[in-house]
């Protein structure tokens, strides 16, 4: 019976995977309407608005400064002297929909998600020469600048964006209470093979309604020529000056894009380094010069942002890719870093998180955008802190492919040979033949106690590529030689230490806030921004291996009464789950029902049908808690977030997020190199659980406990790769619990006796 009920679940996963994305699709047509057709969003008061701004009705001024970072702030005399003092400093995740540009950054930045423009999609905003076509296109009143491309842009999120984002948000939600917005600037260059003028206001995607209109403002007549500037214009300062006073005045709102940095940075590649130099030098004191002005005109209840809105090309190829914001709060003369509860990592918030701050600046917010507003953490070594924890990020988002790499190939290598051997073994040479399977051995081992090394790395707490490497090289090698003075000469107890070490180091990390998660290679990555916090994919899958692996190895040894074991995996399912620890979804689902199954296995009750269904059930009702306390605690985690979008969006946003995930796990599937461990192992796995040859068979009766680990673990598998957006990753990670020790026992049982136990 429990054969069925396995291949009733693959038989699910395989159903689900292909309906899945066409039932999101066929729900997504039919609610289908025109964005210049749908009624603006009015969002709502928040009461829980807690900044000077708010209280006193003061106004926003966000002065963006493209492609620089937050060492060329400080390269601009003025801005300099206020960052020693005051300001509150955060770096941005600057990830759009389906990849990085400006573009999608600006629109993520004012949209309910991520959003998706192609790079040959036209954007133009024009206060000049479209207000008649956009009343004709949309029949909707122009404002002073449109975007009359608008319904394509938000069609094309709507049918293929991943995240379905609704653009315009923070525009619509200002406007319908009452706010004004207005723009000035713009990065308008020329085409340097054609000659032809290219005009870029793509900041405006950040503060337009969700009709692509913006009210107010000056995006057509802001610039002049002036041939010591990049591509011969410059931004005219003093009339900047006169339009931001202008509409400082009549605005609420006001964004203002100094293009000079834009044009700098796409001009550089004519430049040789002291011509790059001296402009760079003419471009910063003019913008020192209008950022002092900005600051003597505000209020002292106004808010003012400067923002790098994305990377210099040099920076992205270098990996850094982040983008810098200071806010200051005009009364306030603090100084520190920007908090998000999106990332719950101190300096670090998302692209989405923008938006949601502005709104609050205003006592406003809007439940339909998922970011969360940034709060200030008071802190004297700001700039030393952004620096190494951003020199950090870095050093591991550039390396951790690297040793990803070598780390699956050794496991990989380790597998194929180790399987060769074993099936070709009469043919190794008989006096080198023990030796050989024994190194063999040994290297399989590599593939628990690497993943131990990237995470215990941290403690070590390397800055540096070089350093990451060594801490990993170094304790591997500690790791190794620990396992083996301790249990010398038993490797099914090396196996088990290593589990259970991974499980109780997953636990702590978890319980205090997941530092150590938060800084190995094997997990996730701030600028990819796939996941900021708690147990990544890869660990979510070590997670339910390293459990059941250990407790199982453990009962194997010892007599442990059941209700210990049932503690035990309530605290790692608790602690992994938790929206303030763990805050792992899939983690949730996957786990409650691979350790009640290995529970029920270890207890004697057999796993039929109705019992199936009856820890699907209780698994529900687990995250139903764990949803509830997200919600009631405010925490804002993933699966808060999730259930908030369901209340909001409706019953059909469970469909589009599950097909979300199964598209998702086919790209990963064609891309990325864990799909190698998990076809191999389910493959084998599948074949010796379903047909078991006479060696397996004799293990399963040999190690009892071990066996009903690998089903529990199996079925892990199976569930992760429904419920996760990286299934299969965290699939990957789990089936290496199941064929190390398999390889393991394999090799030693030839070892010890003879080949009738090798087939």
């Amino acid at each position: 019976m429990f054969k069925k009920t396995l291949a009733f679940i693959v038989s699910l996963v395989l159903v689900l995977s292909l309906v899945g994305p066409s039932l999101a699709a066929g729900s997504k047509s039919e609610e289908s309407v025109f964005a210049t057709e749908q009624a603006m969003t009015k969002g709502e008061l928040d009461p829980k608005a807690d900044n000077n701004t708010a209280k006193n009705k003061g106004k926003v001024i966000l002065i963006d400064l493209n492609r620089t970072n937050y060492d060329n702030f400080k390269n601009i005399k003025f801005l300099a002297n206020k960052l020693e003092n005051s300001g509150y400093l955060g770096m941005m995740n600057i990830r759009g929909d389906k990849g990085y540009d400006d573009r999608r950054n600006y629109a993520s930045m004012g949209a309910t998600g991520r959003v998706n423009i192609l790079p040959d999609t036209p954007v133009n905003f024009s206060q000049l020469d479209n207000k008649d076509l956009y009343n004709y296109a949309t029949g909707q009143s122009p404002k002073k600048i449109n975007l009359l491309s608008i319904n394509n842009l938000d069609q094309y999120n709507q049918a293929d964006g991943e995240f379905k984002s609704k653009m315009g948000y923070l525009g619509d939600t200002l406007t319908t209470n009452g706010k004004k917005i207005s723009v000035l600037g713009n990065s308008d260059y020329y085409d340097m093979l054609t000659g032809q003028e290219i005009k870029n206001r793509d900041f405006a995607l950040m503060v337009m309604d969700s009709r692509g209109r913006v009210e107010d403002g000056n995006v057509d007549f802001i610039n002049k020529k002036d041939q010591s500037f990049p591509f011969g214009i410059s931004t005219d300062y003093n009339k900047l000056k006169e339009e931001t006073k202008k509409y400082y005045a009549k605005s609420d709102l006001l964004m203002v894009n100094l293009g000079d940095t834009y044009r700098l940075d796409e001009y550089k590649v004519n430049l040789n380094s002291k011509t790059y130099t001296r402009m760079k030098y003419r471009v910063y004191n003019k913008i020192s010069d209008y950022i002092e002005y900005v600051f003597k005109m505000a209020g002292k209840n106004d808010t003012i942002y400067i923002l790098g809105s994305f990377p210099s090309k040099l920076d992205y190829a270098n990996n850094r890719r982040l983008a810098p914001l200071v806010r200051f709060d005009m009364s306030d003369t603090g100084k520190g870093l920007l908090f998000s509860s999106t990332t719950r990592r101190t300096g670090l918030f998302a692209n989405l998180d923008m938006g949601v701050d502005i709104l609050s600046r205003f006592g406003l917010k809007n439940s339909e955008m998922v970011g969360r507003q940034l709060t200030n953490k008071a802190m004297a070594n700001r700039d030393d802190y952004m620096a190494k924890e951003y020199k950090k990020i870095v050093a591991i988002s550039s390396i951790r492919m690297s040793i990803i790499n070598i780390y699956v190939a050794v496991i990989s290598i380790s597998w194929i040979l180790g399987a060769l051997a074993l099936w070709q073994r009469d043919k190794l040479p008989k006096k080198h033949k023990k030796n050989i399977l024994n190194f063999l051995k040994e290297m399989v081992k590599l593939g628990l106690i690497m993943p131990l090394a990237f995470l215990s790395a941290p403690i070590l707490r390397p800055g540096s590529q070089v350093q990451i490497t060594l801490a990993i090289v170094f304790m591997t090698f500690l790791l190794y030689i620990l396992g083996n003075r301790l249990f010398k000469n038993d490797d099914l107890k090396q196996v088990g230490f290593f589990s259970i070490l991974m499980i109780l180091l997953i636990v702590i990390d978890s319980v205090i806030s997941t530092p150590l998660m938060q800084s190995n290679i094997m997990s996730y990555d701030p600028m990819i921004g796939a996941r900021y916090y708690g147990i990544g994919n890869e660990y979510e899958g070590a997670t339910i291996g390293s459990a059941i692996l250990g407790i199982a190895i453990l009962l194997e040894y010892r007599k442990i009464p059941k209700p210990w074991v049932a503690i035990f995996l309530i605290v790692v399912l608790f602690t992994s789950a938790y929206p303030s620890m763990g805050a792992n979804v899939g983690g949730a689902i996957s786990e409650s029902i691979a350790y009640i199954a290995f529970f029920l296995l270890i207890c004697g009750v057999k796993i039929d049908f109705k019992k199936s269904v009856l820890v699907v059930a209780v698994t529900g009702l687990i995250v139903v808690a764990f949803a509830a306390a997200d919600i009631i605690l405010g925490l804002g985690s993933h699966l808060g977030n999730f259930v908030s979008q369901v209340i909001t969006n409706g019953p059909m946003e469970i469909v589009t997020v599950f097909a979300r995930k199964i598209a998702m796990n086919v790209q990963l599937a064609q891309t990325t190199v864990w799909v190698n461990i998990l076809l191999v192992g389910l493959l084998i796995l599948g074949f010796t659980i379903f047909r078991p040859n006479r060696h397996f068979s004799h293990m399963k009766e040999r190690y009892k406990i071990v066996y009903k680990g690998y089903l529990a673990i199996v079925i892990g598998c199976l569930v992760t790769l429904l419920v996760n957006d990286s299934g299969i990753i965290a699939a990957a990670t789990d089936s290496i619990y199941l064929l190390i020790p398999i390889i393991i026992i394999l090799i030693n049982k030839f070892n010890q006796k003879s080949d009738e136990y090798i087939s």
